[in-house]
């Protein structure tokens, strides 16, 4: 019968009850090396997307959901500030991991209603886009966001709106911004698929 395996982070001697990049690790490494690597991630995500570009789905984001939905329904005396953690950890991951994988960006300037979620009494902004790809854009504005804000986004001659998330902010000059926006409520809402569709037939 086989022993039972420690914790592979230096000095640790609890049991592993998880792996991250084949290294064995009690849930507290665990944890702090998950959220360490996807911050590192998220920093070079967002430095790329800002400049146009992407990456590679890593395979650690696919590793760090399967082990915390591991931890979560089978680790034993998880307590429910920790068992939170593990689900805020799973739902970061998954968030990059769709953020990565998404389509390509198509260069698409065209107008757009852009609104805080929280604000039911503000008017929106009436802005433009600078590409879009199917589950997100990058949008010009005049408005400061903080990554993570709740949006809403709308072509102005459709009653359709989306729920969107600020994944990325960059200042351009005074008043002057660019938002990278993951739309979360629609799976083509710039009708890409239909637009490629088109231009395919002979």
């Amino acid at each position: 019968m086989g022993g039972v395996v420690v914790c592979g982070s230096l000095g640790c001697s609890n049991f592993a009850e998880a792996t991250l990049d084949e290294l064995s690790l009690c849930r507290n490494h665990f944890y702090d090396r998950a959220m360490k690597r996807i911050e590192e991630y998220r920093g070079r995500l967002q430095t790329l997307e800002a400049a146009g570009g992407s990456l590679e789905v890593p395979e650690f984001l696919s590793q760090i959901i399967a082990q915390t939905t591991m931890l979560v329904t089978n680790a034993k005396f998880l307590g429910p500030g920790q068992r939170d953690q593990f689900l805020d950890l799973s739902l970061a991951a998954m968030q990059l991991f769709k953020r990565a994988q998404r389509s390509p960006r198509v260069p698409r300037n065209m107008p757009v209603l852009l609104g805080r979620e929280a604000d039911s009494v503000g008017a929106p902004e009436l802005t433009n886009t600078v590409d879009v790809s199917k589950r997100g854009a990058c949008v010009a504005t005049a408005g400061s966001w903080a990554i993570g804000d709740k949006a809403w986004i709308q072509k102005p001659a459709s009653e359709l709106k989306a729920l969107a998330r600020i994944a990325w902010s960059k200042k351009l000059g005074f008043s002057q911004f660019l938002v990278g926006l993951d739309i979360l409520d629609a799976e083509d809402f710039w009708k890409l698929e239909s637009t490629s569709s088109k231009s395919k037939r002979p």
